[in-house]
């Protein structure tokens, strides 16, 4: 009895002195971690720090849902993600020079054997749910930022001449052919700025745009309300970007023109005639 209750003594003891070192410990951890912590930063839901990659040193952002995460993080960071990338490449990369054995590629081949491949994708079901999920996203205004740097991004390379394709229509075709028939001179898909217009005739100094009744709404087919579900616009937001376009022809000097669509099948010769109405003032 006398030796269970010493060594039950010694044993609480021991507990009690382990015990008051764990939480010492303990304190002086959460200590050194509460002073490294007080520089993070807290932004959208994350934990952020910076650390200075040690190829560019540069400072990098550095995210994570909970600080302890953050800190490890850190603590592994060394190198940032573009420099990484960019010692991986030509000799970089651990696989440069070397090729797949045969061996290898059975061994590959044996591991795929059964493994269903997902052609989800092309299922017509699957492409209409994106469109739409796509369409629906755009039209919200979340992704207005990335459509004007879009925007600025093609009208740069328009300026730049490096996009040369443009869609031709069947009329636009018909009329270019015309006015070479009858001797007059014209280039088709003038660029003005960042601006291309359909015909441009250089003996007169005149742009000449043909607009598609569907494609530009014409104001006697069209309300200013109606929208136009290929160019996501209202027919007034049509009208107002067309008035703009050839408000920029007429302040860089350019005599301009508007053929509709329905005027024109009504009369093809209708271009003729402006040119003569041109030539006569």
């Amino acid at each position: 009895m006398i030796k269970q209750v010493y060594y039950t003594e010694i044993l609480n003891y021991f507990i009690f002195i382990n015990k008051g070192t764990m939480e010492n410990e303990n304190n002086i951890i959460k200590k050194n971690i509460s002073e490294k912590y007080k520089n993070y930063k807290f932004k959208d839901g994350r934990w952020f720090y910076f650390y200075v990659c040690d190829t560019c040193k540069n400072k990098i952002e550095c995210y994570a849902q909970k600080k302890c995460l953050l800190r490890r993080n850190l603590k592994n960071k060394k190198t940032c993600k573009r420099c990484s990338l960019d010692k991986q490449k030509g000799e970089g990369n651990p696989f440069y020079g070397k090729k797949h054995s045969l061996e290898s590629i059975k061994k590959i081949q044996l591991k795929t054997i059964g493994v269903k491949r997902s052609n989800h994708t092309d299922d017509p079901e699957y492409k209409k749910k994106v469109s739409e999920t796509k369409k629906k996203l755009w039209r919200s205004g979340k992704m207005e930022k990335t459509r004007k740097k879009l925007s600025n991004i093609m009208k740069e390379r328009h300026r730049k001449g490096e996009l040369k394709s443009f869609n031709i229509s069947k009329a636009e075709k018909e009329i270019v052919n015309n006015l070479k028939k009858n001797g007059i001179e014209c280039v088709h898909s003038f660029r003005v700025d960042s601006k291309i217009f359909d015909i441009y005739i250089p003996s007169l100094n005149l742009l000449i745009e043909y607009n598609g009744d569907y494609w530009h709404c014409n104001p006697s087919k069209y309300s200013e309300d109606y929208y136009n579900h290929k160019k996501n616009k209202t027919a007034k937001e049509i009208w107002e970007y067309d008035k703009h376009k050839l408000y920029l022809a007429k302040k860089e000097g350019y005599n301009c023109e508007v053929i509709w669509e329905t005027d024109y099948k009504k009369n093809n010769s209708i271009i003729i005639e402006i040119i003569k109405n041109y030539e006569q003032n």
